[in-house]
This record gives structure tokens, sequence and C-alpha cells, in this order.
């Protein structure tokens, strides 16, 4: 008799459906739909008295079970799953079996109802209405909104139930996820690297804390205040920036940026633990050519490969050593790390600059790093004359884009002289007097 139907339903995979109006074509799948139902509950009478019979173990299988996994094609435990509803269909659920049968529920639905009912107290009567209340509403609810009203009436009907199932639950989930909590960094070929990573919701909660305060978007400046025009294509060396004072990192990015700022404020603290007496510090070996030009690469002493001019930005503010080879790859020095800004130099700075010193940025030095106007690795001294606070985004500006920063020789405070392409006759700009000095071409 099946055989006849699945060559009738066969039938139909010459139609061509295209020729179909849209609501032959939904009513289609409707209907192929409460056929499957009535199939599946069909199946799980079978099914049931297979078990019932050990039919299956009499053809030299295993268990029920390892039969309904073998013959549906499905996952690991599928035909525990499949025997489990069988059972409750043939034995208390007997109204979501008919339900089923009729067509009205899907097999996903009808496990819900089976999962919450048979979670409730046993009190048949009680029960028995949670089936019916169920089996109407799965007429408008799929087998996800079913699930939310099934823990809804747990809640109501078993409160005491529910909280110490859930906390057990919860219990259950956090040490799983305690026990499998990692952290990768692995390559990604194509200069970068990609961060992997679980924990646990407690861990996460932490993480937020911290991050989300970092991550705040940047305060919003006047338009214009990075070097840019707004509203035109005028580059200022930040990437996706619109010229229009706001902060143009999305949350992503500045998640990540939040993660990089705390690691280097960590770095700069006696919190971390030592290794081999001192303070952890990145080591990079380098040429003395590349550390000059800040052309070439350097390569990290855990592995990774930088370029030159990326050695050249941590030197303004992260504790690095670097060794630096000659033309035969002998070591002509290993850097000091004096060149970093003291406490009393640093208070200093910011007596003098306040906060990031760019025009129109008004970030705040927690958000600043000290740059070197002459770079240390070109003979820079780390002293206030050669000193300037700058944001992260307008310290990478300085040294991935032509802008340039110096010392007014008149009252030694920094001024800014913008690329050619933005003003040809680079006037020197100071922050706060973008509006009034706009840069003209």
């Amino acid at each position: 008799m099946l055989g006849v139907v699945a060559d009738t339903v066969g039938d139909l995979a010459d139609t061509l459906w295209a020729a179909r109006s849209p609501g032959e074509l939904l009513a289609t799948v409707a209907a192929a739909e409460r056929l499957r139902s009535v199939l599946d509950a069909m199946e799980l009478r079978v099914v049931a008295e297979i078990d019932a019979t050990h039919a299956a173990v009499t053809e030299d299988w295993a268990s029920t079970k390892d039969y309904l996994t073998a013959v549906t094609g499905g996952r690991t435990g599928e035909g525990r799953r499949l025997l489990a509803l069988a059972k409750a269909l043939t034995s208390d659920r007997t109204a979501t079996a008919t339900a089923l049968a009729a067509g009205d529920l899907s097999r996903s639905q009808a496990e819900v109802i089976v999962t919450t009912v048979d979670r409730l107290p046993v009190n048949p009567a009680l029960r028995a209405a949670a089936e019916t209340l169920l089996i109407d509403q799965a007429r408008t609810r799929n087998a996800s909104d079913l699930t939310k009203l099934g823990a809804h009436l747990l809640e109501r009907l078993d409160p005491e139930g529910t909280e110490r199932r859930d906390e057990q639950a919860l219990d259950r989930e956090e040490r799983a996820a305690h026990h499998s909590r990692f952290l990768s960094l692995a390559e990604d070929g194509l200069g970068g690297v990609r961060l992997t990573g679980r924990g646990t919701a407690e861990d996460a909660a932490l993480l937020k804390a911290v991050l989300f305060p970092l991550a705040a978007p940047g305060p919003v400046t006047e338009p214009g205040g990075c070097g840019g025009t707004p509203g035109s294509a005028r580059t200022c060396g930040v990437p996706d920036c619109a010229h229009d004072g706001r902060d143009p990192r999305d949350h992503g990015t500045r998640m990540w940026d939040a993660l990089i700022d705390l690691a280097r404020r960590a770095a700069e603290t006696d919190t971390l633990p030592t290794s081999h007496g001192t303070r952890p510090r990145i080591g990079v070996t380098i040429s003395l050519d590349a550390l000059r030009t800040g052309l070439g690469t350097a390569t990290t002493d855990t592995g990774e490969t930088l370029s030159a001019a990326a050695v050249r930005r941590l030197a303004c503010h992260a504790e690095i050593l670097p060794y630096v080879l000659g033309s035969k790859s002998q070591i002509l020095d290993v850097g000091r790390t004096s060149r970093l800004v003291t406490l009393g130099l640093w208070l200093a700075l910011l007596a003098r600059d306040q906060h990031c010193a760019f025009p129109g940025c008004n970030r705040p030095p927690a958000a600043c790093d000290a740059h070197h106007i002459t770079h240390w690795a070109n003979g820079g001294p780390t002293a206030l004359t050669n000193l300037v606070l700058l944001c992260r985004s307008h310290h990478t500006t300085l040294h991935t884009t032509p802008w340039q920063v110096r010392l007014n020789p008149l009252d030694q405070h920094p001024e800014f002289l913008p690329p050619t392409t933005l003003d040809p006759h680079q006037r020197p700009l100071r922050r706060r007097r973008l509006r009034d000095e706009p840069l003209r071409q």
C-alpha cells in the first residue's frame, strides 16, 4: 500500500511547478506537510509495535534504537528519540497522537508537547489539560513558539520544580563551558590573525564590563577635525572616515581596539607576572636599516612577522626590546627601555597637551599615547621637547599618512602639517582652529 502512495507522489516529480499559481504552490506545500504528519503518526505506531514485539532484535539488529537510527539515516541518538516519542504517543499522549494523525501537528510540535507535559507534576488531570491547551495552540504556533509557551506553563504550574531544573541545567552548562574554555590566535595568511575562543557566561560578563567602556565610540569632534572635508571624498588618512567628527569604527572594530587597549594598559603596569625577573616585553629582531627607514620586516620572539613600520609604532608606547642586526646579521644593539615615558614626564606631557593634540580631537589622556616626534629609532630623545599626546587613531594617522607634527618654536605646543593633497602650502594647524582656518587647496 505504501508503495502505491510512493508511486503516486513520485508522479508529481514531473509537474511543471513554474506553471502553477502562487496559491496552488502554497497549497501543495501545506498538503505535503499534512501528509508528512499522517505518515509520521503511522510510522510511530509501527515503531512502538516493533519495540513491543522485539522485531528488530529478531532480525539480528542489536536494538530497536539502532535499527531506527540506521533506517532513518539520522544522527546518533535519532533512534532513541524516535522510539521515546512512539512510546509516549501510544500510551499517555494519545490526544497528541490523534492530532498528529489528523495532520493538525508536525512531528516537531508533537515532540515539544510530549516533553513539556512529561515535565509537569504527575497529576493526570493537570497533564491532560496542559496537553489539550498545547495541541490547540499548535494550530497557530510553530515548534519554537510552542516551546516558549511550554516553558511558561511549567513556570506557572510547577514553579519550584522549574527553578530547580533550570538551576541544575545552568550549573551543568556552566561546568561544560568552563571545561571547554580556550583562546586561540591563528595567523589568517593575509597579514593578520584570527581570534577565536569560548568561555562561560561569567567570563563574558567580566569581559563586557571591562571592554564596553573602552569600546565606546570616540567623542564627537568638530566636522573636518580629522583633516578631511565633510561630504567629499577628500581623504584624511583614517579608513572609512566621513569627516563628520564621529567615530568611523563599527562595534566589532571598537571591541578589538578595546581589547588591544586593555593589553597595553596592563603592560604598562606592574600587575603582570614577571618573566626572567622583569615585566613582559615584546622582543623583535630587525635590521638596522629597516629600523631606520621603516621599510622591511621584523620577527617577534613569539614568531609573528611585523612590518618595520609596525615596530616603529610599537616603539612609541609599548615596552618592546629590539634586537638590531647589521648587514651580516650580527647583533649591533639590544634596545633599551629607557625610551619609555616615565611617570613624571607623562604628567608634564598631560599638563601641556591635556588631551589628544590633533586638530579637532579631544580624546582624553586615558585613550592616548606619547608619540615621539623624531622617532626613537632615528635618535629622537624621550623628552618633553620630542613628545606629543595622540589618541590611538591619530597616532596611527601620524605613522601611516603624510601628516606631520612639530612643536612651535615660540610656545613649544604641537602643531600639525597636513598632506599637500589637503593643503598645498602645508600651513600648520593647531587644535580647535580648523573652523577658523579651514584647509584650502
